[in-house]
């Protein structure tokens, strides 16, 4: 009798003990931090054809999207549906940009985050300090059990982020940006998904594509010449570039200068005030446009900061 009620009782807290550990396993599996980093792992890692719409202001494009990551280097591909044919190409860290209204030119980066910010595709531990993440509720998207995300600021000084990831294979399938009150400025949801295991057809064709040379060795970079420049940004953007260059459509010469805080950018462009340039614009969207005169100089901040920032950003270029 005792023997048996011996083994119940080791039976019973065995089951406890299982139940714990498996609430605990749930508990780290259900984590924001751990859906976000499942996310980035899948875009990085999957073989997959995608087609997806973009919406940022009043303009709504489709694209088509391929991926690879198969040896000996990942590819990735992105191509606009609508105008005048544009093609963006990854190999390695390598990314070409194709025109057919414009040059070719090539950059050195990971991802080719002209829709999904570059840091979807690193740890999110990369911006603990800046961003915070929190679970919301289950959805369906595309047909597919979604897990939503919260990528939140801690300061309110920069747009936040809903995510909806595919629970089954951690792909990102929509994406909204919020500004400071919470109105849309852009959005992006796949319209169709086909995950592989070997790569998609067009990256195998393209394997051996020659591309084009890379953007700092088609234009002249100098240190910033300019006596002006920024002294203030907001906490958590640090200073990752800044160079003199001419623009590439125009021959007027620019001190730049790009800050980011690992998940937005922004840039500060100072040039000489001619009398043909346009002072005091101020735009808002998903990419901020704010000029302003500064004695002889215009002073240009653009990117993914509320109108204010930017606002204060360029008041402050001295």
């Amino acid at each position: 009798m005792i023997t048996r009620l011996y083994q119940s009782l080791i039976a019973a807290t065995a089951i406890v003990f299982m139940s714990v550990a498996s609430a605990q396993e749930t508990q780290k599996e259900l984590d924001g931090e751990g859906w976000f980093d499942r996310m980035s792992q899948a875009l990085t890692t999957l073989n997959f054809e995608a087609s997806l719409v973009h919406v940022h202001g009043h303009q709504i494009e489709p694209y088509q999207w391929f991926q690879s990551a198969n040896s000996p280097q990942s590819q990735e591909l992105l191509i606009r549906m609508n105008g005048p044919d544009f093609r963006i190409l990854r190999q390695g860290d390598r990314v070409a940009h194709f025109h057919t209204s414009a040059s070719n030119y090539s950059l050195i980066a990971d991802s080719v985050s002209v829709i999904l910010p570059e840091a979807f595709t690193k740890p999110f531990a990369n911006l603990k300090d800046t961003y915070q993440v929190s679970i919301g509720g289950g959805a369906r998207v595309l047909g597919r059990n979604a897990q939503h995300l919260r990528v939140i600021s801690r300061d309110n000084q920069r747009y936040s982020y809903s995510l909806w990831v595919d629970r089954a294979s951690g792909m990102l399938l929509k994406m909204i940006m919020h500004d400071q009150r919470g109105d849309i400025v852009e959005q992006m949801q796949l319209t169709s998904l086909s995950i592989r295991q070997d790569s998609p057809g067009v990256l195998k064709e393209i394997t051996n594509l020659e591309m084009p040379p890379l953007l700092s060795d088609i234009r002249i970079l100098n240190k910033p010449g300019f006596s002006v420049k920024p002294s203030w940004q907001p906490q958590g953007f640090e200073l990752v570039n800044k160079q003199s260059h001419h623009l590439v459509s125009e021959s007027t010469l620019v001190d730049h200068y790009l800050y980011s805080d690992g998940l937005t950018e922004y840039s500060v462009y100072i040039a000489r005030l001619t009398e043909d340039m346009e002072t005091d614009v101020a735009l808002s969207s998903s990419q901020t446009l704010f000029t302003m005169r500064y004695n002889d100089y215009l002073i240009t901040v653009v990117g993914q900061v509320p109108l204010s920032i930017a606002q204060r950003i360029a008041q402050e270029v001295k």
